[in-house]
């Protein structure tokens, strides 16, 4: 239970450090990011970096669209 409570601790500080426009936010939440094995919480932290305009990570690639609409639904 420490665990988690410490999670949503760090958590709530990196969501603030976002809201606040941190310039330190996102080396730290890339930091949290590698070494973290929860995919709950690499989506999260991935989300953040997406609000600060960074890029999303291996989580969220992109479709693979080339003019083939029925790859693309797939995907989706």
């Amino acid at each position: 239970m420490k665990k988690k409570d410490s999670s949503e601790k760090i958590f709530y500080a990196l969501s603030k450090a976002v809201e606040n426009n941190d310039p330190n936010a996102a080396k730290r939440i890339r930091e949290i990011l590698n070494s973290s094995e929860d995919p709950s919480e690499m989506r999260y932290l991935e989300g953040l970096l997406m609000m600060l305009g960074e890029s999303p990570g291996e989580l969220e690639d992109p479709p693979d669209i080339e003019d083939d609409q029925e790859e693309y639904w797939e995907e989706y």
